[in-house]
């Protein structure tokens, strides 16, 4: 998976010429190329047999732009296939600082890609935790903020077709080398500002 951004996507499937709409099912943002924007993954694929919406489906993702807009780069990342996918994740498999993609499809193997992004950012990863049957702190955010501007993200479990993680939050950092993160916590109760460690998963404890 080597993303590179191109036109703007289409309504449709990105390959195969099939004009019909596309059928969507678990959408999630991640900064595949750590440059501090968002970009999102989308898995695709026909129900069963609907002749309303295009039967050759591949999976998309959309790269943000400095403008903030998104281009597709599927293709290019070599995820576009023409499985049925469902669920989905994107999570740093293999600890490189890089966000994986791994989905599931109906009807086929499970497919796996390693990112190989040249030239990709920094990065820093967190996870909150906190004592009580809410271990992993779910509904908390956590901002990072840089001299590029503010992040934020949720702590969720799910979110998508039929699966979900618990995996630590990842940030891009781009070519920022300094970073502050704070945690908010599911009851509203934020944390102090405290630097971030660029390059490692930061584990966050609730006083």
């Amino acid at each position: 998976m080597r993303p590179t951004r191109r036109a703007r996507p289409r309504t449709g499937p990105i390959r195969g010429g099939d004009g019909r709409p596309s059928t969507g099912w678990h959408a999630e943002f991640g900064d595949v190329d750590n440059d501090g924007r968002a970009d999102l993954f989308i898995s695709k694929g026909n129900v069963d047999q609907m002749p309303g919406m295009a039967m050759a489906d591949p999976n998309s993702l959309l790269m943000q732009g400095a403008d903030g807009h998104f281009a597709e780069a599927g293709l290019e990342a070599g995820i576009a296939t023409m499985h049925r996918a469902r669920g989905a994740a994107l999570a740093d498999l293999n600890s490189d600082g890089l966000l994986d993609l791994v989905v599931v499809n109906r009807r086929a193997p499970m497919e796996l890609w390693r990112n190989v992004t040249e030239a990709a950012g920094g990065w820093v990863g967190v996870g909150p935790a906190q004592s009580g049957v809410n271990r992993h702190a779910v509904g908390a955010w956590v901002e990072l903020r840089s001299a590029s501007g503010v992040q934020a993200q949720e702590v969720t479990i799910g979110g998508g077709h039929a699966g979900g993680s618990a995996l630590p939050l990842h940030f891009g950092l781009g070519a920022e080398t300094e970073a502050e993160l704070r945690v908010i916590w599911p009851d509203g109760v934020a944390g102090d500002w405290q630097a971030a460690r660029p390059g490692e998963v930061m584990r966050v404890e609730r006083p």
